[in-house]
Formats: structure tokens, sequence, C-alpha cells
């Protein structure tokens, strides 16, 4: 399946100069006006002898455009229904509006984030939010609602993993009783504050442990396992060698040392993981292709992999001294590794 975004526009810059820029806050009007007004149908189709069989496909009305293939019991939520209730939602917080929109795949998984306007802080390191809106119509994922945080000083992303009860009533399947569901929503939408917080707290509790050379070697392995042979040993491929190496230069530049206090700890090592999966890990459909994997796709199951992986081994971790020297200038990944502290 192609990965492509067919339409991005935002307030601000767009990712990496991708689409276009309106200077401005939208709302739902505003977003139709930039082409997300298309409607969507269900038919069911056809072999090449012109017979019926058992599949259903999902197709814009405007260009006929087939979206992708679905089931007999899948019901078209129109992605309008997500948007006009997030405009109910935040019209009256102090502004809060769509910061960016989009449509990935020629219409098949449609998207929006709205500016929150509650900023997450790390120390001096703050990150703005936003509530992620992204529905599909070829039944690759469920009318849902999520945090994403963004941090001001490089622009990385992070997906909030929303507690169990609260993102079951931010996530509704296309059936027939998802209006109810959506009702529903409002309930949970209210909470988003009490999320950013728990982040919040977490993302400094990493902040005030400093990495060990066995915690980063375990990390790395998780998140990038070495290759089984048929004999039985691991080998580390050329590639692998490659985005260890990245990884480790970012963290030992500390995005340029913006936050020095920030230098060695598990804080700085979760943004070099980020850093790499944002703005430098290989796409075949270039930057396109990775803003869709790091933000819908395998690089943002990476980022919460790597979150959750840290968030584990912290409490074994050595507590952040109070004056923090600086470490060496970048380094291959021996050197790093050497710098680190058992």
């Amino acid at each position: 399946m192609a990965h492509e975004i067919n339409t991005y526009f935002g307030r601000q810059d767009a990712w990496h100069g991708l689409g276009t820029v309106t200077g401005e806050y939208l709302t739902w009007a505003d977003l139709c006006a930039h082409g997300l007004n298309f409607g969507v149908e269900k038919h069911q189709l056809i072999d090449h002898n012109g017979h019926l069989v058992p599949v259903w496909g999902t197709f814009r009305t405007d260009t006929n455009g087939f979206l992708g293939a679905v089931g007999e019991r899948y019901e078209i939520i129109h992605h309008s229904t997500g948007f006009e209730l997030i405009d109910e939602l935040v019209a009256a917080q102090n502004g809060a509006h769509y910061e960016t929109a989009g449509a990935l795949r020629g219409g098949a998984v449609i998207w929006g984030l709205v500016d929150l306007q509650l900023p997450l802080r790390v120390g001096n390191d703050v990150s703005e939010n936003y509530l992620l809106f992204f529905t599909s119509h070829d039944g690759s994922c469920a009318h849902t609602y999520g945090l994403t945080s963004v941090r001001v000083v490089c622009a990385n992303t992070l997906r909030m993993a929303m507690s169990t009860k609260r993102a079951n009533l931010l996530n509704v399947r296309h059936t027939k009783n998802a209006k109810e569901r959506l009702e529903k929503a409002h309930q949970a939408l209210v909470v988003c504050g009490a999320e950013i917080r728990g982040l919040e707290e977490k993302l400094t509790f990493l902040a005030e442990r400093m990495m060990t050379k066995p915690t980063t070697l375990s990390l790395l392995d998780r998140l990038f396992p070495k290759t089984g042979m048929e004999d039985g040993r691991e080998v580390s491929s050329a590639r692998r060698e490659n985005i260890l190496v990245e990884i480790l230069e970012n963290y030992e530049s500390n995005d340029r040392n913006a936050f020095p206090e920030q230098r060695g700890t598990a804080y700085s090592m979760l943004n070099a993981i980020t850093s790499y999966v944002d703005h430098s890990r290989s796409s075949r459909a270039g930057e396109a292709g990775r803003y869709e994997s790091a933000v819908f796709g395998q690089g943002n199951r990476l980022k919460s992999q790597a979150l959750e992986v840290l968030l584990e081994g912290a409490q074994g971790l050595p507590a952040k001294p109070h004056v923090v020297t600086s470490l060496p200038g970048p380094s291959l990944l021996d050197q790093v590794l050497a710098n680190t502290p058992d």
C-alpha cells in the first residue's frame, strides 16, 4: 500500500515543507474548503465476469476513487462527525482549534490536530500538546482520539498512551452504535489535561535518571534486535549498526546541548530515539512516508516502545547528580558506549 500524504495543511510550517501553510487556526468549514469535504459510499464489488462477490469497497463520491475493501457489516461514519464533535468540544477553550489536518492515501485516512494550549514542561523544556483525531474509510483503524506532544526545541513528536478506560471512550468503531459512542466521547475528552500532567511526571522522572551502559545496550537490543542465524548466533547488520550510531550521536549531542541538565539522562535517550524516527528514519516514500509512520505507523510504535522500556528500567537507574559534567563530542558506537557509565 502506498504511503502518501495527499492533502496536508497547517497553521505553521508544514512537516518538512510538505503541504500548505495557512497561517491561522482552522474550523471544520475551513478544512472542507481545503479538500476534506468529499463523501464516501460503500458498494459490493464484482469480479471480472461482472458477478457480485462477498466483498465490499468504499469509494470517494467526488472522484469515484477506491479507498479500500471492507466487510458487509462495515458502516461508514463520515469523518465530518469527528471534526464537528471536536469543534463543539474545543470552541470555548481559549481559541484552541485545528493546528494541522490532512488526508492520507487518497482519503483512506483523515486526521486533524487540535491545539489544546496545555503545555508540558520538563524543567525549561517545553512541549506543546494536541488532541489528535483520525479515522479511516478503508477499515484500517477506528474513529479515534488521542494525544500528541510536540517538543518545541526540535519538533519531535510523542503519542501518549492513554489509560485503558479513557482510551476505550475515545475509540469509536464503525458499527451501528457508533453515534452513541461518539456522544460518550464528550466525557473522555475533558481528561486530556490529566493525561498530559501524567506524561509530564513520567518524563520529569526520566530526566532525573542517568543512563548506564547495560541499560543502553539492553534498550537498543530490544528496539533493534540482532538478526538470528541458523547456527544460533545473533549478528548485527551494517544497517542496524548505522541506526545505533545515529541514535547514540543524537544522545551525545543532547539536541546540541539545548538543555545541559538533560545530558546523559534517560529523557535525553528518549529524545535521541524520537529524533531519529521523526527526522532521519528511512522511508521508501520519503518525507511523506516518514511522517505517516512517525505519527500513525511503525515509527510511532517504536517511540512508544522506547518510552515504555525506559520507564520500565528507570527505577533501577542512578539518580542524576546535582552537577553533571560534559561528555566528549560525538563519536562512533564503541566510543559512545565507552563514555556511558556502567
